[in-house]
């Protein structure tokens, strides 16, 4: 998958993803739209704020159509990956990235069935294997990834593999005390 490929999935994956208190965003693919307002993250966003993450609720592929992510998730390579993070952080503000194994791990949810997450906040995600940005430090040029359908982390990954992705930035304001997930 080209690099141009990769741009326009997230241009029609990010924007069209975008809602308003009114009812659904029509937005082309490729379109620009103003900065989405706080309202309008939070509908395709999930905050943690005790890790003071934000989450795209939808793996890179699919779309938040107000109530659950529609579309096929993508797989792509680490450098693929690369280039769809930098492109929604140039779309929708902020710095998104593919998450630490650490982080990708806090999504888990063991007593889940597979995918082994919480289908209510990240619906339609993929029972497979998501990247993360965490090299694997026993195996030089392998990256560690985090399988839905078992709950388990792999560090095997080699660049070229091709594995769906969920972005995740930090979250720009401090959380007050005694805020929760």
């Amino acid at each position: 998958m080209s690099v141009r490929s990769v741009a326009g999935m997230i241009r029609g994956v990010v924007f069209v993803a975008l809602t308003t208190g009114l009812g659904a965003l029509s937005v082309a693919q490729g379109a620009r739209v103003t900065e989405p307002t706080p309202t309008q993250l939070e509908q395709f966003t999930i905050p943690d704020r005790v890790a003071g993450l934000e989450w795209l609720r939808c793996s890179v592929g699919q779309v938040w159509n107000g109530f659950t992510c529609i579309g096929v998730a993508q797989t792509l390579t680490l450098a693929q990956a690369g280039h769809a993070a930098a492109m929604a952080s140039r779309e929708l503000g902020g710095a998104w990235r593919l998450p630490t194994l650490s982080e990708l791990q806090s999504l888990v949810c063991a007593d889940c069935p597979p995918p082994k997450i919480d289908g209510r906040l990240y619906p339609n995600t993929m029972a497979a294997a998501y990247w993360t940005s965490s090299e694997n430090d026993w195996s030089v040029g392998r990256y560690w990834s985090v399988n839905f359908h078992t709950g388990h982390s792999f560090g095997r990954n080699a660049p070229d593999t091709a594995r769906h992705m969920r972005l995740v930035r930090d979250l720009t304001r401090r959380p007050s005390q005694g805020q929760e997930r």
